[in-house]
């Protein structure tokens, strides 16, 4: 009898062990990874050609080499040096930019629109762009509510989009 009781309590021992050791479901990402991807790309050339690691290192837009490039999915990244490449190939969805590089306060209106590429925010450890100073000041008043509502939004649009073609 002990040994039956036994047996059972292990055997749930080991099922909660492997759910807890499984990786948790990750949301889909809004920095062009996920199969949803939006992207604004000039032909095929993200952020205006601006290096993506210099909004993290030099929390400042600097302009990209077209000789020093990397192509993730269908878009094209240049970077103002070697090391700023590298580092972004350490973890590029880290770096890329949310929402595809559109303006995240007109997501959050549901509108995809043109970013300037010297106006941004790292938020949360991600890179946030916007296309005006006006929508950068809506998104610091309250960029949790603005992040929310701008990826309920990009989903929504990537999938009607989707269903278009």
């Amino acid at each position: 009898m002990k040994t039956s009781a036994g047996k059972i309590w292990l055997a749930l021992a080991l099922v909660l062990g492997l759910a807890l050791a499984a990786p948790a479901q990750s949301p889909p990402t809004t920095s062009g990874g996920s199969g949803m991807a939006l992207l604004n790309l000039d032909n095929t050339v993200a952020l205006h050609g601006y290096d993506p690691m210099a909004y993290f290192t030099r929390n400042r837009a600097v302009k990209g080499n077209k000789r020093i490039l990397e192509r993730l999915g269908s878009a094209t990244y240049y970077f103002a040096s070697r090391s700023s490449r590298y580092e972004f190939l350490r973890d590029a969805p880290s770096y890329q930019p949310q929402f595809g590089g559109y303006c995240a306060a007109s997501l959050a209106m549901g509108r995809l629109e043109d970013i300037n590429p010297h106006l941004f925010v790292i938020y949360d450890g991600k890179l946030y762009l916007f296309n005006n100073p006006e929508a950068e000041a809506m998104f610091m008043r309250d960029p949790r509510r603005t992040v929310y509502e701008a990826r309920q939004h990009y989903f929504k649009i990537a999938t009607d989009r989707r269903s278009t073609y």
